[in-house]
């Protein structure tokens, strides 16, 4: 099997490699994507509800219900802290996969410029051999002519 077919064999595995990697870093930022929808989401519930407790107490409903809000809002902020290091989790796998992805790519172009170099070797290799051949055929054809002197 000649060097370049081998390679070739390792050019696959690297691009599989290198799909897989993409294939996670895709799903990275997806998973990102939603974790930031989810935090904008419970950042607009918080400030709805931070508006209504004030327009509530404005009005002065019962002490209860306004503990009652108050209670819930603090379950919120609580929901969101969680949800921001839900969001900043989700960012550091998005940069590690990202960084993963742009490692087995660069291996993978390593390997392709290998492989097409041991190519462009053979074919040097093949050409040079061919007119070798082409240079011996007048002496292989015409031994006699070929030797000075008889």
């Amino acid at each position: 099997m000649k060097r370049s077919q081998r390679l070739q064999t390792l050019v696959q595995l690297v691009q599989l490699a290198e799909r897989g990697a993409r294939e996670r870093l895709a799903q990275a930022n997806r998973e990102l994507h939603r974790r930031e929808q989810q935090q904008q989401q419970l950042e607009t519930y918080e400030q709805e509800y931070a508006t209504r407790w004030l327009e509530t107490g404005r009005q002065g409903i019962a002490g209860a219900q306004l503990a009652q809000l108050g209670a819930f809002r603090a379950s919120l902020a609580g929901s969101l802290a969680v949800q921001e290091r839900a969001v900043g989790a989700a960012r550091e796998q998005s940069v590690l996969s990202a960084a993963q992805w742009r490692a087995a790519r660069n291996r993978q172009r390593m390997f392709e410029d290998l492989a097409a170099r041991a190519r462009a070797d053979e074919e040097r290799e093949a050409a040079r051999r061919l007119q070798k051949l082409m240079d011996d055929l007048p002496r292989r054809i015409d031994p006699v002519d070929a030797e000075p002197g008889i």
